[in-house]
């Protein structure tokens, strides 16, 4: 079938009456707000932090079977795919792991010497003597 060819008269919605309503720029971008009411209109439901602390800790105690079964469902959440994928990944697995245990129980405290070598710091004070208030009258 050959190509139509269109004259600049078909099809141009009075765009040559009205040059102004031409979108030069293109589609505009969707904001935020705009995503997220399109997500609620199709029932997903935003997640919570406790929701996400729960869900890291019911995966911790998954067989492998049970993460892949949840891993290949199609109405599983996507990002919930990647975190199981990233675990099932023997590049990521370690780094993804103490990386999701320090956001649920907080990082380790860690204490770092980096002035003293170990030695006790002694501190030195300085007084400043105002000269002009210890002259004799």
């Amino acid at each position: 079938m050959a190509k139509k060819v269109l004259s600049g008269n078909d099809n141009t919605n009075g765009f040559q009456e009205n040059p102004q309503n031409i979108n030069r720029n293109g589609r505009p971008r969707k904001s935020f707000s705009v995503v997220n009411d399109e997500l609620k209109a199709k029932g997903v439901e935003p997640l919570t932090k406790s929701n996400l602390i729960d869900a890291y800790s019911l995966i911790f105690n998954s067989t492998e079977d049970d993460l892949k079964e949840i891993a290949q469902d199609k109405n599983t959440p996507y990002a919930l795919k990647l975190i199981i994928n990233e675990l099932n990944d023997k590049r990521t697995r370690s780094k993804a792991i103490a990386d999701y245990r320090d956001y649920m129980f907080g990082k380790a405290m860690q204490s770092t010497d980096i002035t003293s070598k170990g030695k006790e710091i002694t501190s030195v004070t300085r007084t400043i003597i105002d000269e002009s208030t210890n002259q004799d009258s």
